[in-house]
């Protein structure tokens, strides 16, 4: 018997301890409703509910701000309503004064009716406002967005005007860029024809006059590395250039209306020529990619226009039987293989693309499943793939709209075969002439998987899968759409000016899709540059998310200018590419004569100014200048959302310096056509508003839904199961009991020490 240590009651000490601190720790579960309460309880488990937590609070502030911003754009098109209203009924006015039954004394008081209405839009644009934003009239609280000529929006500096470089190449003559490739090492080889025999071609060629394809190499500053000439006796052009595995370049076009090749070493010396034989005229080798399966064959796309007309080496027609109007060629070749020496060799694949009308691929683009993806336009409805062997496919086939020239996309597998088609257009409104439908120039894929398509066409703003709609009353204008991966159209916008526009190239930056081209005058969209006319090159960014412009620029002169190729330099720099026959303003001091291919590098690619898509009202008016509203919709720093403002203003609605006067026939007539431009510029913006409030009331309710289902996720985390921890906190308490039972029992045995004394 021992009575230095009690172990019996150091043993109950301890195990009522460890009972007392679970207790405790039951209890505060039990009090907070949380199995998580410290770091201790379970790390991970922490870490992993509070970037939940941080998820779902953001996600309800989103949702918070989300429907400040639908009450900001159900205000902005409240004020529009009205405009609408007073629009319909000037037109009304005007209608009735054009009737020469009334007197001079009703038009009169027609006419003031007319003036008090046009006074109450200008009230309603600037009266029309939400927390000290004026919507409607380009005024924003505390000057957040940037004015005209200021910063635009999430810009970090402005789009610098001064050019870092400007250069143009050619001669006396007629010279043209068709296309470009820009090389690891950041130089650049484009191909295109001339007529010159001087100056950047003097000493080049047999200098005969007659037009011959051309292919030139610049330096990163646009400095001529070499320039070549490719004659074949006959005018020839080409429109399109690629780098082939050995280091040399395939130039593709025509000569004498017939499918023409041009191989060049990397010095661009010519290594051999090859001109298919055909009956007709216009045919055209179109565009050539090298292949992305390492075998160093070239993907090859060509336009047979006399159906049969093109022969291959053998003497048969060129990728088989035709299959009716003018077919698109698609052909495997190996450019290593001189077709003259051995063309079966050279010829690995051929076979044709198309229906029953018309067909034209005219550019061809590398994906990134080792495919590639390509088009322009078609007119047929129907698609084949008809091989040269006999054997023909009819691919899977989508057609959004009704058109009778529609946009024709084509994905492709790693072996050049067709996977997919994509028909996208519409007919044009009756009664009035559609020249060209819609017309691709270039697609690519973005860093996300999807595909951006620019082209040329009449049809309006268009988003997700509805059916295009045409508007003749712009002529052409750049088209842009936005595709899935599954060529779904995610959506298509048109921008431009009030005369024939149109899109050549586009890149996709950190901030944005850059776009270039050219525009026929300086209204709608393009932001006005003073000095500049005629036809000018026209380079803007939009949001990759909604397709707003961002920023826009004109560059050229008094002449006709245009781009035909962009790419990101260093340092954000933009190289641009395209012809000019400006002699002033950025190409002062620069033509070296007619018609010049045009070198142009900007500073940067952030802010400048520019006005929302949809603009313009035909009368020579610009419309309000980029200003957005950035709405923050969802739990992390790139869900962002933005709102265009609109300008309601009778400048914006009618045109600057604009007079409704309907004193007489002719002048009610004119003030008819002007409400009816007013009142579609109006339509326009209000559909904008429209689909702005659809697609945040869609991001509410998907905010809602994932809030929902991480809660619940971080329920099961964090939350303590109540059931359980009352039969935990039950036993804790029966087991303290216990322990104070049996330290008691612990003390009670020492004290038969005492007993022993005693006796």
């Amino acid at each position: 018997m021992i009575i230095q240590h009690n172990l019996a009651s150091m043993g109950a000490f301890r195990q009522s301890k460890i009972t007392t601190t679970r207790k405790a720790k039951t209890s505060e579960r039990l009090a907070s409703g949380y199995r998580i309460n410290r770091a201790s309880d379970d790390a991970a488990g922490l870490s992993i509910s509070e970037k939940m937590r941080v998820q779902i609070r953001g996600l309800a502030q989103a949702n918070e701000n989300i429907q400040d911003g639908i009450n900001f754009v159900k205000v902005g098109e409240g004020g529009m309503q009205e405009v609408h209203s007073i629009l319909q009924r000037i037109r009304e006015l005007s209608v009735q004064a054009a009737n020469d039954t009334n007197t001079l004394g009703d038009r009169t008081a027609i006419q003031l009716e007319i003036d008090a209405l046009s006074v109450e839009i200008n009230k309603i644009a600037y009266g029309t406002s939400f927390n000290g934003h004026r919507m409607l009239c380009e005024e924003t609280a505390g000057g957040v967005a940037g004015g005209g000529g200021g910063m635009g929006s999430g810009s970090n500096a402005d789009v610098s005007d001064a050019l870092s470089k400007r250069a143009t190449y050619g001669g006396s003559g007629k010279d043209y860029m068709s296309s470009a490739i820009h090389n690891p090492d950041g130089t650049i080889v484009f191909c295109g024809n001339t007529t010159s025999n001087d100056q950047d071609l003097d000493g080049i060629g047999s200098g005969t006059g007659i037009q011959s394809g051309w292919v030139t190499k610049v330096g990163t500053d646009g400095e001529v590395l070499w320039t070549k000439k490719v004659e074949n006796g006959k005018e020839t052009s080409f429109s399109s250039i690629t780098a082939t595995a050995d280091g040399g370049y395939l130039a593709v076009g025509k000569s004498d209306g017939s499918p023409f090749l041009a191989k060049l070493d990397a010095d661009g010396n010519t290594a051999w020529t090859y001109r298919f034989q055909c009956t007709g005229t216009d045919n055209n080798a179109n565009n050539a990619y090298l292949m992305q399966d390492g075998s160093g064959h070239v993907f090859l796309s060509i336009q047979s226009f006399d159906g049969n007309g093109i022969k291959d080496g053998r003497g048969n027609p060129l990728g088989g039987s035709a299959l009716g109007g003018r077919d698109a060629i698609m052909m495997v070749i190996d450019p290593s293989v001189n077709p003259n020496d051995d063309y079966d060799a050279f010829e690995k694949k051929a076979y044709r693309i198309g229906g029953g009308n018309n067909e034209q691929i005219s550019r061809l683009y590398p994906t990134s499943d080792g495919g590639y993806i390509g088009g322009n336009y078609t007119t047929s409805s129907t698609i084949t793939q008809s091989n040269n062997d006999g054997s023909s496919s009819k691919p899977p086939v989508e057609a959004i709209g009704n058109g009778s020239h529609s946009a024709f996309i084509t994905k492709y597998d790693k072996n050049g075969d067709v996977e997919k088609v994509l028909l996208f257009g519409d007919d044009h409104a009756p009664g009035q002439y559609h020249n060209s439908g819609e017309n691709i120039n270039q697609i690519i894929e973005t860093a996300s998987g999807e595909y951006i398509v620019v082209g040329t066409a009449k049809i309006t703003d268009t988003v997700g899968t509805d059916a295009p709609a045409t508007d003749e009353s712009r002529g052409d204008n750049i088209w842009v759409m936005k595709l899935d991966k599954n060529l779904t159209p995610i959506w298509s916008r048109s921008y431009g000016s009030s005369r024939d526009d149109a899109g050549s190239c586009v890149i996709e930056t950190k901030n944005g899709f850059v776009i270039a081209g050219s525009v026929g005058t300086m209204d709608g969209d393009v932001t006005q540059k003073p000095g500049y006319s005629g036809n000018n090159a026209w380079v803007f960014m939009v949001d990759k998310d909604s397709g707003d412009i961002i920023w826009d620029e004109v560059h050229g002169g008094s002449g006709s200018d245009s781009f035909r190729f962009i790419f990101e330099g260093g340092n954000g720099d933009i190289l641009l590419g395209g012809n000019s026959s400006s002699n002033d303003q950025d190409l002062a001091d620069k033509n070296k004569g007619n018609a010049d291919a045009w070198f142009l590098k900007l500073d940067g690619q952030t802010g400048g100014t520019a006005p929302p898509s949809g603009g313009g009202t035909g009368s020579g008016s610009s419309s309000v200048k980029n200003k957005l509203l950035h709405l923050q919709v969802g739990a992390y720093s790139w869900n962002s959302f933005q709102i265009g403002y609109a300008d309601m203003r009778t400048s914006a609605v009618f045109g600057e310096n604009t007079v409704l006067n309907v004193m007489s026939h002719s002048a009610a007539e004119e003030v008819i056509s002007l409400c009816d431009e007013a009142i579609s510029y109006v339509s326009k913006q209000r559909s904008r508003y429209g689909s702005y409030q659809n697609a945040l009331e869609h991001l509410y309710d998907g905010n809602a839904i994932t809030g929902e289902n991480v809660s619940a996720s971080d329920s099961r985390i964090a939350d303590a199961d109540m059931a359980d921890e009352m039969v935990a906190f039950s036993r804790d308490k029966i087991l303290e009991q216990v322990n104070s039972a049996v330290m008691a029992q612990a003390n009670m045995t020492n004290q038969t020490v005492m007993q022993l004394l005693q006796g």
